[in-house]
């Protein structure tokens, strides 16, 4: 590798790290004092960044949140191709999928429940998702149709698990999308159901009584 090269890489390194340690600072604080009380500032300290440079890598607190999701959903879109590439039965990738979409929705349930709370934050994803909708940076509505689109994705993502399943047999003919996303629902539906309740859940065991509640719907002869 060149002089230049070896430069020009550790730069990059240095610009990705800068940019993963302000996504943590900004998760940090917002769980601290809520998406509404947080500001440019108080990310700044928390990463320990000036002001001017935390601007470089975000232009408003609305793009780090977006990156924020970004990220989660790029981390559950990963593990879940893994599993699909995996030598398995359709049952068994569906049990590891659903365990995955779970253990993400739960570890990360602290960040989203501030969301969940905010009203501030509900109408900027309200107001930003909607096509006519003007308000916010075109960097910021980019975001949104990158959310978009990898929602999608792994929606589509799910449909070949199911195309797989019904063509070995194991499940039943149906439509592989809509399959998808009710199961895309049954994961948002239990992390939902998590904020409500005040008893600690036994991840493992509603991960195996949700998989059995998918699976007789889902095979031969309970159509």
């Amino acid at each position: 590798m060149k002089k230049n090269d070896r430069r020009h890489e550790r730069e990059r390194q240095r610009l990705r790290e800068n940019r993963e340690t302000i996504l943590h600072a900004a998760e940090a604080v917002i769980l601290r004092q809520g998406f509404h009380e947080t500001s440019m500032d108080d990310v700044a300290a928390e990463a320990q960044f000036s002001k001017a440079t935390l601007y470089r890598y975000f232009r408003s607190k609305a793009e780090l949140i977006f990156e924020i999701l970004g990220h989660y959903l790029e981390e559950v879109d990963a593990e879940l191709r893994a599993i699909r590439g995996r030598n398995a039965s359709a049952r068994e990738k569906l049990r590891a999928s659903l365990a995955v979409g779970i253990k993400f929705e739960t570890e990360k349930g602290n960040i989203a429940r501030v969301f969940l709370m905010e009203r501030s934050f509900i109408k900027l994803i309200q107001t930003m998702v909607s096509e006519r909708g003007r308000s916010g940076s075109e960097t910021e509505r980019r975001f949104i149709r990158t959310i978009r689109s990898k929602r999608n994705a792994m929606i589509a993502g799910g449909a070949e698990l199911f195309r797989e399943g019904i063509a070995s047999g194991e499940f039943r003919e149906m439509d592989p999308a809509a399959a998808s996303r009710f199961f895309d629902a049954v994961v948002e539906g239990y992390f939902v159901g998590l904020f409500w309740s005040e008893a600690k859940p036994d991840i493992e065991r509603d991960i195996d009584e949700l998989c059995q509640f998918l699976l007789r719907g889902l095979e031969r002869g309970n159509a």
